[in-house]
């Protein structure tokens, strides 16, 4: 046990990762239970990303009381089991931010529904980049969005 402790205490493994294991989370306080978690990375082009993400999820006929919408930056410490435990989604839609980011050590599919934690990921890049791939964005609503949300492949929510 001591080198186990040695080892979280040791340049491995720096204080940066304890945000991980904490409880609270000021960025989740007063958080309401929703079925679909959008966690989306910082806008790059502000308003426009912001748009059109609105137009995402309107075109997942998903209406504002069905979904909650935590926005990150690449700064911002916070783990999946502080989302879980504040959100308790069924589906988590990931829009430019990697698993990683929260803590979760997985590779997701692309662009596709993916199970982990008993709940249904979709991950994709940021808004601006689905922007300049349209190919991408027709992947994302073909084979992930249009399955998951409106053809509700993975059970309702």
């Amino acid at each position: 046990m001591d080198s186990f402790v040695n080892v979280l205490k040791s340049d491995l493994v720096t204080s940066g990762y304890d945000v991980y294991w904490d409880e609270d989370a000021p960025l989740l306080k007063n958080a309401l239970p929703k079925p679909v978690l959008v966690v989306v990375a910082e806008w790059e082009r502000g308003e426009t990303d912001a748009a059109q993400m609105k137009k995402m999820l309107e075109a997942c006929q998903l209406k504002p009381e069905q979904y909650n919408v935590v926005q990150i930056n690449e700064s911002d410490k916070i783990s999946w089991k502080q989302l879980n435990r504040s959100f308790n989604p069924n589906i988590v839609f990931l829009i430019g931010v990697m698993p990683a980011t929260l803590g979760v050590p997985v590779l997701f599919r692309l662009n596709e529904p993916n199970n982990f934690n008993e709940k249904i990921w979709v991950p994709t890049i940021s808004i601006s980049e689905l922007d300049k791939f349209a190919e991408v964005k027709k992947q994302l609503w073909l084979n992930g969005m249009k399955p998951v949300f409106i053809d509700k492949k993975h059970g309702a929510f």
